[in-house]
């Protein structure tokens, strides 16, 4: 018994401290009847072994010794959660051979599940003119907005407590992202705001959750609730306000289950697989997250006027430009002096962070080299046997949280271009303004909002229009999310087997009716060349097929070119 906690303990650690936890079975010895095992326990950055006449055994073994590791076991002081009567943590830092240097502010960690608002009412904000500026070009989140986000938040409190009966309820938490997750969601478009139920304490019998509960509760404030099963449940809810929500009813696998499958697949199985967390993560980059809130709001901004926004058109996703600000305000914020500086923070200083931002990524070697938050000089695991992760995609922009994925992985050589000189246009528009005084340089952070986006740009010579029809916007979501999940392999072939250059819309455009929409794609080649190339041809009837293919799809569902 005392070696199965030891395990248990170990994986608490872990989770608790966010430190990374890998068992991996290192060799076997020994004859067939009387064999040996070796694993070894990566526990942050220290190594355990464990030799023992099994794998569970040993493992047990490279957990005990972990434990018995003194610096490891002064990480497991705390040994219940507590609450922080305060929103933000400070890290404090001075150089270690200058006792006379005073403390300056390192970073600024937010505190609780969430991200907040940003609105100009938001704690430790920014100068009063920098706000007056976000205010003017409509970057804040209005106060009515959020409240209508907070407003189904307590509606679906209410509805896991009609769930889950008083056996049952206290074995789970829930908690509620209304907005800067930026996670994929189910039709291929950022969801920022987010439920997650997460099981806390092992039940012996299986949770369902039923959504007609949902229904019920919010009556006519619904377009579509539908249940998707996937590795966790997901939940995906679309509100006439257009506010998309997902739920993840995430329940934790037996922790020896979990190393077991671990150990078998040689995998990283991570706290979270459902990425709701990964951008709070990027927090320990940022050094003062209302600054990295307010920079990220614009650039996401500047990149959807622009139309180089949506990884479901092999554009950048909300995460990826997240990783890209964070890199900026790591590298190019200075270290915090006070608390007030934060509030202090100026129009002048914020024109010079968004031009960094433009000018380091313009200049960066996209189609040789890797971008990568974490240091140079740390190698993320990798494994034998399987497709190395930074080989997908035109652009690599690798998450600085385990498994390490190419958040850039949707990417075309094409779209890679476009994104390229998207920064470039901004560049060369800074060049040929004036930027000296505090005006001139908040015009200038206007007019890269007021930047049209070029579609077709001068270079391409014909158009491919998709026509999308269907009688219900209920069908009709999920009728243009599988559109959208063939897109991608569409854009592929026309790449890989055509070698045409293309340009993908960033958004359907929808029709009056709300249930007919347009989307075109626009290509370096005349319609004649098209029309006449077989393999373009081959390509195109391939996606036809798999659009048709559609097993949900109803007589009223239209599409056509």
């Amino acid at each position: 018994m005392q070696q199965d906690s030891s395990i248990k303990a170990i994986h608490d650690l872990a989770r608790r401290s966010k430190i990374f936890v890998e068992y991996r079975l290192d060799k076997e010895s020994g004859p067939a009847h009387a064999k040996m095992y070796t694993v070894r326990l990566h526990l942050g950055d220290k190594d355990y072994v464990g030799t023992e006449r099994s794998i569970k055994l040993a493992q047990r073994a490279a957990a005990q010794s972990a434990l018995n590791d003194h610096d490891i076991s002064q990480i497991n002081i705390l040994n219940e959660s507590f609450e922080f009567p305060v929103q933000y943590l400070y890290i404090l830092q001075r150089p270690h051979d200058n006792d006379t240097t005073p403390f300056h502010i390192v970073h600024q960690i937010s505190l609780g599940p969430m991200l907040h608002s940003v609105s100009y009412k938001q704690f430790n904000s920014v100068h009063v003119k920098l706000q007056e500026f976000f205010q003017t070009m409509n970057l804040y989140e209005s106060n009515e907005s959020y409240q209508r986000k907070q407003d189904k938040f307590e509606k679906l409190s209410f509805c896991f407590q009609q769930v889950f009966n008083k056996d049952t309820l206290h074995c789970f938490t829930h908690s509620f992202l209304p907005y800067g997750s930026f996670r994929i969601g189910i039709n291929g478009q950022d969801v920022d705001t987010v439920f997650l139920l997460n099981e806390i304490k092992s039940m012996n019998t299986e949770t369902t959750f039923d959504e007609t509960q949902i229904n019920g509760n919010f009556k006519n404030e619904i377009i579509y609730c539908m249940k998707i099963e996937a590795l966790f449940p997901i939940i995906s809810i679309l509100f006439h306000d257009q506010t998309k929500v997902e739920i993840f009813v995430q329940i934790e696998l037996n922790n020896e289950q979990l190393i077991e499958l671990k150990v078998a697949n040689d995998l990283h199985l991570p706290e979270s697989i459902h990425g709701v967390h990964d951008i709070e993560r990027l927090l320990a980059h940022v050094r003062a997250p209302p600054i990295f809130q307010h920079l990220l709001t614009y650039i996401r901004t500047w990149a959807q006027h622009i139309g180089l926004y949506g990884q479901v058109y092999d554009y950048l996703s909300g995460y990826c430009w997240a990783i890209l600000c964070a890199h900026i305000c790591y590298k190019h914020l200075s270290p915090i002096k006070s608390l007030s500086s934060i509030e202090e923070f100026s129009i002048d200083e914020f024109f010079s962070l968004v031009k960094q931002f433009f000018t380091t990524f313009a200049q960066f070697n996209w189609s040789a080299d890797t971008f990568c938050l974490y240091p140079k000089s740390y190698k993320p695991v990798t494994y034998s046997g399987r497709p190395h992760i930074y080989q997908r995609g035109s652009m690599r922009i690798i998450s600085p949280s385990p498994p390490f994925n190419n958040a850039a992985r949707a990417t075309k050589k094409s779209t890679r271009n476009l994104i390229i000189q998207g920064f470039q246009h901004v560049i060369q528009l800074l060049d040929s303004i004036n930027i000296i005084t505090t005006e001139d340089k908040s015009n200038a952070l206007e007019q890269i909002l007021d930047l049209n986006n070029d579609f077709p740009n001068e270079k391409m010579k014909s158009i491919v229009q998709l026509i999308i029809s269907s009688e219900t916007i209920n069908e009709f979501d999920s009728w243009i999310g599988w559109i959208k999940s063939r897109l991608s392999f569409f854009f592929s072939d026309c790449e890989e087997t055509c070698h045409y250059t293309f340009q993908s819309q960033n958004t359907i455009a929808y029709q009056s009716t709300k249930n007919k929409a347009l989307y075109a794609i626009a290509f370096q080649v005349n319609s004649t060349t098209l029309q006449q190339c077989r393999k373009f041809t081959v390509c195109l009837q391939k996606f036809i097929d798999q659009v048709n293919s559609f097993v949900n799809r109803t007589t009223s569902m239209k599409f056509s070119l």
